[in-house]
């Protein structure tokens, strides 16, 4: 299947990988370490459910705070000593930290979330000293920032030093092979995948083949009906197509799956379709809302405007129910 090259302003513009990202971690949070961070995947009980904390992560959250730029993701899991951690899971969701001003920012939020955490866990909870948090950030467009980052504040002898982890996801392009081989094992495998194809395909017109090759080798790994709909789902979110290429890419999936008798991608052309026949609804949701927000929050700007116009059904439900008592724009997204 070609690639298309014409392009036009609207198929140029920046995806919004921040909820695909978030239901990412929420289906595949032990995969995503095991891919990830492997030393700190081995650490931990799996046997043991992780306790996702996000409200907690929602509450400590910098007053002030401007629009949703990243997804947090707040775990307590139990370590195979026996003992509970905490671990904060930062995915920088910004197309690319430019410039040592931005990275320098980024740490220093790190560490305020990581004291604000530790804080309230201690305050709650009766501590006497800090619980351990495990920081960890994950850049999903950035080159050359290292393995690590560290904040510093120092002066005249006093000061703190924070160091944590990052791993960049571009760093895993040149581990393709790799990454297909441990694809059948590790959904998240695949994830990673989309998220590089639509890094490296930024004009969404030329997607239409990278898009249905990927999908295509979900055959290969011997997925479930459900976890194929799942990777599917967030392959169709991360890397979106313009409206006149969908009917083109469904009729190949289509095709895919007369020829390979494939009955998980029979139930994904139903999802498809499914998705077809609310989209006129979703539409007058996000219409609705932006108008809501315009007349009593004034003019928007256009991320948050294209945010709203490409959320699903259940967020527009939510942010529309929070306008109710909204006292900033801020209110109307939380979680």
């Amino acid at each position: 299947m070609p690639a298309r090259n014409v392009s036009s302003p609207e198929t140029v513009l920046a995806d919004d990988h921040d909820s695909p990202w978030k239901d990412a971690l929420d289906l595949y949070f032990p995969q995503a370490l095991a891919l990830l961070a492997p030393d700190l995947h081995a650490e931990i009980d799996w046997s043991v459910a992780p306790d996702f904390l996000d409200k907690e992560l929602q509450a400590i959250a910098p007053p002030g705070k401007q629009g949703r730029r990243f997804v947090d993701k707040l775990a307590q899991v139990r370590l195979r000593d026996g003992a509970d951690a905490w671990l904060l899971i930062h995915v920088e969701v910004e197309r690319r930290l430019r410039g040592r001003q931005a990275l320098r920012l980024f740490a220093w939020r790190m560490h305020e979330y990581r004291y604000r955490i530790q804080a309230r866990i201690m305050r709650q909870r009766g501590l006497v000293l800090p619980p351990p948090v495990y920081s960890l950030g994950i850049l999903l467009d950035s080159s050359n920032v290292g393995d690590h980052l560290v904040h510093t504040d120092e002066h005249r002898g006093q000061g703190v030093r924070f160091t944590f982890p990052v791993v960049e996801l571009e760093g895993w392009r040149d581990r393709w092979d790799e990454l297909e081989s441990l694809a059948p094992g590790n959904p998240f495998a695949v994830v990673v995948m989309a998220q590089l194809q639509a890094n490296r395909y930024r004009d969404k017109r030329t997607r239409l083949g990278p898009k249905f090759e990927l999908v295509r080798s979900l055959r290969r790994y011997g997925y479930t009906p459900e976890v194929a709909g799942q990777v599917y789902r967030l392959i169709e979110w991360m890397i979106a197509l313009p409206k006149d290429l969908e009917p083109e890419y469904l009729q190949a999936v289509e095709a895919l799956s007369e020829e390979h008798k494939m009955t998980y991608v029979t139930l994904l052309e139903r999802e498809y379709t499914k998705r077809g026949r609310i989209e006129g609804r979703v539409e007058g949701q996000a219409d609705l809302l932006l108008r809501q927000i315009q007349r009593r929050f004034g003019a928007m700007d256009e991320t948050t405007a294209r945010r709203i116009r490409t959320a699903r059904s259940q967020d527009l439900e939510t942010w529309s129910l929070n306008f109710v008592d909204a006292a900033t724009l801020d209110d109307v997204f939380r979680d």
